[in-house]
């Protein structure tokens, strides 16, 4: 059987995947090395009679789990310090990246849900893009995600939009 982590990251990458195809971009999500980047999203296009990738990339950050809570507008989560600290160190010229955090129910029981009938996938992915100085904190640092952001196949639509635009300079 393997680890509870590794059921988080199969059950973030699920959901990601899913939505993704509903959003209608192309999802990258298996990398040969593990530098920060768990997946890119991809903009398609019809050209003719064929679909092509438009070249219009977001990476993403997936991470899962059940030590997360909302207060407010928000969602509050501890992020490790490494990671919170390589997405805000990016090139601001690069592919963007943001943080894709799964926030499961603490009973593992709970996660999913799957008869004849349905797949079901409990709780909400919420999605962020960092910003800030890097962090000094020894191990995490809180972060605050706005409930508004969950990732949905609308907000994947509109994160490809709001990077075409930032490309071409609208």
């Amino acid at each position: 059987m393997i680890t509870l982590q590794h059921t988080e990251e199969c059950l973030s990458l699920a959901f990601v995947h899913a939505l993704a195809g509903r959003a209608g971009v192309s999802l990258a999500s298996q990398r040969v090395h593990d530098y920060g980047i768990d997946g890119t999203f991809r903009s398609v296009k019809i050209i003719g009679k064929r679909r092509v990738e438009t070249g219009y990339a977001v990476d993403f950050q997936m991470k899962a789990t059940t030590t997360w809570e909302h207060k407010g507008p928000n969602v509050v989560y501890d992020l490790e310090v490494k990671n919170y600290n390589d997405m805000v160190q990016r090139d601001s010229e690069a592919t963007p990246c943001i943080l894709i955090l799964l926030c499961l129910p603490t009973d593992q029981h709970q996660w999913i849900v799957a008869d004849e009938d349905r797949l079901v996938l409990q709780r909400c992915c919420y999605w962020m893009q960092l910003e800030g100085d890097p962090s000094s904190n020894s191990y995490t640092q809180r972060i605050f995600i706005p409930r508004k952001n969950a990732l949905t196949p609308q907000a994947i639509v509109s994160i490809m939009a709001n990077e075409q635009k930032r490309r071409v300079g609208i």
